[in-house]
């Protein structure tokens, strides 16, 4: 999609390809968080499944952004204090742990109360530790404290940022070419001046992060075997590929990006043959305030779930 170096106007987002280059400013960029958070805060008073197919000149950052809205309107997580995390854990328990200096996963293995010190397979103290919660298997690993950046601080994540942290949604997933996603993550997204890598926004899973979010799924792979994770409310389908799997998507959400450079017509087929047979149409304008910018078009339905 076009972008233009232009004077970046007070309040519009911006994109940048890494944290060096110009930051760049089109319409599109901010309509496509957006859309992306309303639809988050209209599916939690919502029974039935929603599906937004969006239409774009090319897929590039779509469903990055998109994912960022999302992800954006995440509520508080519920999060015990530490005494109540404590008591409640048993030795043996994977836990993340997030320390003044670090965000860690290991087995948690008791209190020293004597000494302060929270056991795990090394020793903590306990003044130093933010939050801790249970976390499923994945073995040791270790980061850095991320701070906040300047997308975080706009939405006020930073104010709750230990516990963000600790235990993030986990409740989202793009499907689509790896490598196209995968790039546009490395992506960073701009306000006032600022930017925040997208990586701190989606929080992608990885085999070497201590703390992570959103699942990535390759499109090629999901036909056959659908995510079946039991936490996901929204899935953005990227593509052609990843369209083809609509019917068998069963989130609360299903963003589904269609890149108009592909010249394929058959998932924009199936999207209004799907809407015709099953869906009941909703008014992006009306429900959601939302209207797609130029270059872009849109269609939201729901269906039963």
């Amino acid at each position: 999609m076009a972008m233009a170096t232009v004077q970046i106007p007070q309040g519009w987002l911006s994109l940048s390809d890494d944290g060096q280059a110009p930051l760049i400013a089109a319409p599109w960029i901010g309509a496509l968080v957006t859309l992306g958070s309303r639809a988050a805060r209209w599916s939690r008073s919502s029974s039935e499944q929603l599906i937004i197919v969006v239409s774009v000149p090319s897929r590039d950052f779509a469903a990055t952004l998109i994912g960022c809205g999302w992800m954006m309107a995440a509520p508080p997580p519920p999060i015990l204090s530490l005494a109540e995390a404590m008591t409640s854990l048993t030795c043996g328990t994977q836990v993340r742990v997030v320390t003044e200096g670090s965000v860690l996963t290991d087995e948690f293995r008791g209190i020293d109360h004597d000494r302060n010190r929270l056991r795990l397979t090394s020793e903590w103290l306990l003044d130093k530790v933010r939050a801790v919660a249970p976390v499923e298997p994945c073995g040791f690993r270790k980061q850095p404290l991320p701070v906040p950046g300047a997308i975080n601080r706009m939405v006020g994540f930073d104010e709750q940022w230990a516990a963000r942290l600790c235990r993030p949604a986990g409740d989202l997933a793009l499907i689509g070419v790896l490598k196209w996603l995968n790039d546009d993550i490395t992506a960073y997204l701009g306000f006032r001046g600022e930017r925040e890598a997208i990586a701190q926004i989606l929080w992608p899973e990885s085999q070497k992060a201590a703390t992570w979010s959103t699942k990535l799924y390759a499109a090629r792979k999901v036909d056959a075997a659908p995510p079946a994770d039991s936490d996901l409310r929204a899935v953005v389908l990227d593509g052609a590929a990843a369209a083809l799997a609509l019917r068998a998507i069963e989130t609360s959400v299903v963003f589904v990006v269609l890149d108009r450079s592909a010249a394929d017509p058959a998932p924009a087929e199936i999207m209004v043959e799907y809407r015709n047979t099953r869906g009941a149409d909703v008014s992006l304008k009306n429900a959601f305030r939302w209207q797609p910018p130029d270059g872009i078009e849109a269609l939201a339905f729901t269906v039963p779930s």
